[in-house]
Parts: structure tokens; C-alpha cells; sequence
């Protein structure tokens, strides 16, 4: 009989302390791309192209790259095995960032689950030189998900002056 009504106390009770053990968070396993938008401003038709760098890496710097697309740092470590972009033992992985002209004088760049601290911008022109160059800090504000599980971000926009001749 004592057995009885403990089980049956049991089948009173799991139903409300399953939902108590199941309150951990989980995400789930999905990559973002953080945005920042760089435009350039004033004497702007000789720019071919804007270059955002990292102290790790540094975007393409023509419309046509070559096959390599960032510059690793010496304590980048090439993405790991296991899939999720992490290398083994848990250290940096190498910077990605893409890039895309979305306007005349806009260029939009993307970091995959990352929101650098600070960048560097440049616009050069067909023949690769630096005519503006600009270090600026970023400000990220979280577009999407949740602060627990991360999400996307855009920082706010950079505008690069160039000055006339």
C-alpha cells in the first residue's frame, strides 16, 4: 500500500518538476554574419574598391580575388575538423570577412559570429592605392535572437572622407 501512494504521489508530482529540469537554455546550432556598411564621401571617382582589415585579417581588395580572401595572423588557426568552425584545443580561428559593393560609394562587409572591436577602412583605386585610410572603433547593436544564444549584429554605419585635390 506504501507503495502505492508513492507512485502515486510520483505521477502527481513528475508532471510539474519535468518543465523545473528542462528550463536550461538551448540554441541551437546556427551561424549569423555581423554587417557594418562603409561608405566613402567627397572626392569619390578614382575609389575601385573599400578594404575593411582587422588586426587578423583583411577583406579583398578588387572585385575579382584572388582565391585567398583574408591574411591570417600569426596566432590564427585554420578552422578545425570538427565543423563548427572551432580548431581543436579552443583557440582563434582565422577571420573571414566578406565583402559586397551594395551602392556607388557603399560598400557592405560581414563577419561570420564576430563583431570586431575596431577596423581599419580604405579606399583605393584600380591600381591597388590607398588614397583614404581611416581607423575607426565599432558600435554593435544586436539584430536578432537572444543575448543568451548570440545572434546577429550590424554596427553602425563608417563613412570614409576622402579629400579633394
Amino acid at each position: 500500500m506504501k507503495l502505492l501512494r508513492s507512485l502515486a504521489w510520483l505521477t502527481v508530482l513528475l508532471p510539474a518538476l519535468v518543465p523545473v529540469t528542462g528550463c536550461a537554455t538551448v540554441c541551437p546550432a546556427i551561424a549569423w554574419i555581423n554587417f557594418v556598411t562603409v561608405a566613402v564621401d567627397g572626392d569619390t571617382p578614382n575609389v575601385s574598391w573599400v578594404q575593411l582589415c582587422t588586426p587578423e585579417a583583411c577583406s579583398r581588395a578588387t572585385e575579382r580575388p584572388a582565391p585567398q580572401t583574408v591574411l591570417p595572423s600569426a596566432t590564427a588557426t585554420p578552422t578545425g575538423a570538427n565543423g563548427l568552425g572551432l580548431p581543436p584545443g579552443g583557440g582563434p580561428t582565422v577571420r573571414r570577412i566578406m565583402v559586397e559593393k551594395v551602392g556607388p560609394d557603399t560598400w557592405r562587409f560581414g563577419f561570420e559570429i564576430d563583431s570586431p572591436g575596431s577596423v581599419t577602412v580604405r579606399a583605393l583605386d584600380a591600381a591597388g592605392k590607398t588614397l583614404a585610410e581611416k581607423k575607426v572603433p565599432l558600435d554593435w547593436q544586436r539584430v536578432g535572437r537572444t543575448v543568451g544564444c548570440g545572434g546577429p549584429q550590424t554596427a553602425s554605419p563608417v563613412t570614409l572622407r576622402l579629400s579633394t585635390p
